[in-house]
């Protein structure tokens, strides 16, 4: 579970350079705070989302953060998340658009190293009888 492996999830995350941990900062909550006020004068608080204010509030704080640290795209199925960053000029990428990772293939330059007899992890050796 997640919640057992919340420590190790996240020095994942920072040890990698494809994620950038960032905080709900004073900037991110300006950008918030113009975002709800834009939808209030549009006549919608929840700028069309139905899901309780708490997850509205979240979305766009997730939004928020990733305008201010500059992000092109925000990877998400959620509709208000695509909705929200959409008003922000933010791609959302859905997991379905995702493009199909290759198949795993044998690793060719180990193949062979243990002589002729090499298998891989999958296969299972002959059974002969005796």
């Amino acid at each position: 579970m997640a919640g057992e492996a919340g420590a190790e999830y996240l020095a994942e995350l920072n040890s990698s350079a494809c994620f950038k941990i960032c905080d709900f900062d004073q900037r991110a909550a300006i950008e918030v705070a113009a975002a709800i006020r834009e939808a209030i004068q549009e006549g919608d608080q929840k700028a069309g989302a139905t899901a309780p204010w708490a997850k509205v509030k979240f979305d766009r704080q997730i939004v928020a953060i990733a305008r201010v640290e500059g992000a092109d795209v925000i990877y998400s199925d959620d509709e208000d998340m695509v909705r929200y960053a959409s008003r922000v000029n933010i791609s959302v990428v859905r997991v379905a658009d995702l493009p199909i990772p290759p198949p795993e293939q044998m690793d060719l330059l180990h193949a062979g190293t243990a002589g002729d007899n090499a298998r891989t992890e999958n296969e299972q050796p002959e059974k002969t009888s005796a």
